[in-house]
């Protein structure tokens, strides 16, 4: 009798529990719930970030879009997740530090001519071409060789003026005219009048442009020769914009020509003020010792940048959520809640970027941000985060 008692209020409380149950999950007292608590909008768990105004089913799953009330919206500007599912999902975090982004970067240049060292022979009077010696545009040249014969008649009636009056005004005269000076010494040397000036080359080069023959007539703005150096010899080469900031007296650059299957010393490097306007890059200018004539303007290379920064806040990439319109990451606060933020990209190297807007040891979450930052937005935290910053 006793053991039929006891299996009677075993059932009877079975049943009780599940007409509990199911009034609680009944559509009607569902629904008066739903009347009681607020709503702000529907959602599929697997796409929280698409938001609905209604209820219904997922475009995206064979499931029921799933409330948000507003009694579960978060007291703070963060949000929580439960810890076993933390652990599940293997978050790993990491604290900001202070430290160097390190640069290794190879670029392509090549080698031109050294246009500080550019030379325009010009006569500045009229005349004609006695001899015209056997060069031509692309030939090298020796500081001293003669290029061209010429005779200048206005040069010959400055010589007559000076040898009659002996005036010193004629001289310079004759230099402003472009008697070459050692002809005026030799003028004032040997007090004769000469007829044929040789034109000879001011410096060790290349000639670029020389268009005079044998019995030629010239103006006085008539271009003889341009002679370039390569002593030293140029290097030209594109680096991005990004990583030209990080160029400084401390930067270490190597060159290397594979035509010569060899590495030079660079004298000299800049980096000039103008960016292209098509490739965001800035142009990078380098000097090479050329005293064995060996390097030739057009040649290949790449040269070999090390660099690095200044001290920097430094935060791991793979925690940096870029959308093209802000950059944020999230933050755990002290009591363990991740908490989004807004951050200001610096540069990036090696899977370090640096930042502005943490602080020094604020751990930032490293791994499954994407899912943490899909629950902020959920909870209106990454709004909350923006209306912080506006402020």
């Amino acid at each position: 009798m006793k053991n039929i008692k006891i299996a009677a209020f075993i059932l009877l409380s079975n049943i009780l529990v599940f007409f509990a149950v199911w009034f609680y999950f009944s559509p009607l007292h569902v629904e008066q719930r739903a009347k009681e608590r607020q709503i702000l909008f529907w959602y599929d768990p697997m796409y929280p970030n698409t938001k609905f105004d209604a209820p219904g089913s997922s475009p995206f799953m064979d499931m029921d879009l799933v409330p948000k009330y507003a009694d579960e919206k978060q007291a703070f500007e963060g949000v929580r997740i439960d810890p076993i599912q933390t652990q599940n999902l293997a978050l790993r975090t990491q604290k900001a530090h202070f430290g160097n982004l390190v640069f290794s970067q190879s670029v392509s240049a090549n080698l031109d001519y050294n246009n500080h060292s550019l030379v325009v022979i010009q006569p500045r009077a009229d005349g004609f071409v006695e001899k015209a010696y056997a060069f031509s545009a692309g030939d090298s040249v020796k500081k001293g060789d003669a290029l061209i014969d010429i005779t200048v008649p206005e040069w010959v009636e400055a010589q007559s003026e000076y040898l009659f009056s002996k005036n010193k005004s004629v001289l310079e005269r004759l230099r402003l005219l472009g008697m070459p000076k050692e002809d005026i010494q030799t003028l004032q040397k040997t007090l004769k009048i000469q007829t044929k000036f040789t034109i000879k080359s001011p410096i060790n080069g290349i000639i670029t442009a020389y268009d005079l023959r044998d019995g030629m007539n010239f103006s006085k703005d008539k271009i003889v020769a341009v002679i370039q150096s390569v002593f030293p010899i140029w290097v030209n080469a594109f680096v991005p914009e990004s990583l030209t900031s990080f160029i400084n007296e401390k930067s270490e650059f190597s060159i290397y020509i594979p035509s010569l299957k060899q590495e030079f010393s660079l004298l000299h490097v800049e980096v000039l003020p103008s960016v292209n306007q098509i490739t965001k890059t800035l142009n990078l200018r380098a000097k090479i010792d050329n005293e064995k004539n060996i390097l030739k303007p057009g040649m290949s290379a790449y040269i070999n940048i090390k660099t690095k920064s200044d001290d920097m806040l430094l935060i791991p990439s793979s925690a940096v959520i870029d959308t093209g319109g802000e950059q944020r990451v999230i933050t755990v606060d002290d009591n363990g809640a991740f908490v989004p933020k807004l951050i200001k990209i610096l540069g990036e190297s090696n899977g370090f970027t640096a930042v502005l807007g943490l602080s020094e040891n604020e751990s930032v979450v490293q791994t499954g941000v994407f899912l943490i930052d899909s629950e902020a937005d959920i909870t209106g935290a990454l709004d909350r985060m923006r209306k912080i910053d506006n402020d």
